[in-house]
């Protein structure tokens, strides 16, 4: 069907007339608001009214629409009944309100009545897709899923309003977010993968632990793979192993493994990938700290840091690695050989000085520093030799979390990081999944005909 609506808008300006910022002000209001709830209100009336008369034909005329016609037997509604002539029944007593993400919209509901079995039914209720009791529209959930993520729920309740959107009490917007059943995103692709987690403050008075596993495909484009509260890294590390195994049987297990050398990450998540590599911007930071636990004095320790930071800042070439000529893979090789030499040789004289810890720290994390540049040599895969990326994601997630949420449960934590990463680093799959709830198929546009000037 085809409607045409005539739009009549009237526009006040100052004698001493207003600026451009005025003018656009003046009319993202109006579109937003009022004007778009009546356009919103006309195309539905207008629908009903194409609806019902299509259902409600003469006897002499073809009967249509027989699928908008489907419905249940008035005395058995176990079954369909198989008419589809139908007269029309007036309208409910009260007009329908359902709240949107364009505003609340108010609408009449027209009913029609099976002229065989007497069934008596509003079919502009079917097309629709609003349940009997259903008072918000999908379009507003997502409005305020995307909301919340990025502020608290009662500050959200403000930002939704600010939108044009009908009002959501931050009860009614966390109620939304908690049912969500989001989609996880697909790991086969995967060649490495990175770790690690932060803490939140749970209820009731409690101290929660969120954790992250993030892969990375070619190109190290980011892929969420899971997010956990109050789950420890053994049993994430048994869900992770099984999720891999059913999406790729050929080759469960990635090409290298990050992390910031945490020993419950270490001890369980090591097994999903073949090697594994300490993230080098740790090295230096806790090779000070735990040669402050052996009382080694300041100026050694920052010494002794920045001269492993030297050792381990050895850089893969930007070329291409078929491009890498023999010779220059030969010259990448002695310097992680003789990188490797050097911290050998720090770890003899920690020892010599009695910085157990230190040397104990450095010999535990030495045959893990190379671990990016030996699967580069091998395969030309780049992969990250440092967990920045995920923590750039904790700090953003503790922003979240942390700081403008309080007293969090697990799941409510878990819900929220999990959107979080799916909206920014998996956003075709967020695209896809809200297009699937909101039923988006292309089946209503609008545009604008003529906008003139009334002498």
């Amino acid at each position: 069907m085809e409607m045409e609506l005539a739009i009549s808008l009237v526009v006040r300006i100052d004698e001493s007339g207003a600026n451009l910022n005025e003018i656009c002000a003046a009319v993202q209001e109006s579109i937003r608001g009022e004007l778009a709830v009546g356009v919103a209100e006309e195309v539905i009336e207008g629908l009903q009214a194409d609806l019902r008369n299509r259902l409600c034909r003469p006897s002499d005329q073809e009967v249509g629409a027989k699928a908008l016609g489907s419905h249940r037997q008035k005395d058995d509604p176990e079954w369909d009944c198989q008419s589809r002539r139908f007269v029309k029944q007036g309208y409910r007593s009260s007009p329908r309100k359902v709240k949107t993400d364009i505003g609340e919209l108010t609408f009449r509901v027209g009913y029609v009545q099976c002229t065989e079995c007497g069934k008596k039914w509003a079919p502009i209720m079917n097309v629709l897709e609003i349940g009997p009791k259903s008072q918000h529209s999908t379009g507003l959930e997502r409005l305020a899923s995307e909301a919340v993520m990025k502020t608290s729920y009662q500050r959200g309740e403000e930002d939704i309003a600010g939108r044009g959107a009908a009002p959501v009490p931050h009860s009614s917007a966390h109620r939304w977010v908690a049912r969500r059943e989001l989609p996880a995103s697909e790991i086969t692709q995967i060649e490495t993968g990175m770790a690690d987690g932060t803490k939140f403050k749970k209820w009731p008075g409690q101290r929660g632990d969120l954790r992250i596993v993030i892969g990375f495909e070619e190109g190290q484009k980011v892929r969420p793979v899971g997010v956990w509260a109050g789950k420890s890294w053994e049993d994430i590390g048994k869900e992770i192993r099984e999720r891999m195994e059913e999406e790729d049987q050929d080759e469960a297990r990635w090409k290298l493994f990050t992390q910031d050398g945490e020993p419950g990450l270490d001890t369980h998540l090591a097994s999903l990938a073949e090697r594994g590599q300490r993230c080098i911007w740790h090295l230096p930071r806790d090779l000070g700290y735990t040669m402050w636990k052996d009382e080694a004095p300041l100026p050694e320790r920052k010494e002794m840091s920045a001269q492993l930071a030297g050792l381990v800042g050895i850089e893969i070439p930007e070329k291409d690695w078929e491009t890498i000529q023999p010779q220059d893979r030969e010259s990448l090789k002695g310097k992680v050989a003789r990188s490797e030499e050097e911290i050998g040789q720090m770890i003899d004289q920690f020892r010599a000085k009695g910085y157990s810890k230190a040397a104990n720290y450095l010999e535990n994390a030495c045959g893990k520093v190379f671990a990016h540049v030996h699967l580069w040599l091998e395969t030309g895969i780049v992969a990250p030799r440092t967990t920045s990326i995920l923590e750039n994601i904790i700090r953003e997630l503790g922003r979240r979390v942390k700081k403008l949420g309080w007293n969090w449960s697990d799941e409510g934590a878990e819900q929220m990081a999990k959107m979080v990463l799916l909206r920014r680093f998996d956003r075709e799959l967020w695209e896809e999944y809200w297009q699937q709830e909101l039923g988006l198929h292309e089946r209503c546009k609008i545009e604008i005909k003529e906008i003139r000037r009334v002498a």
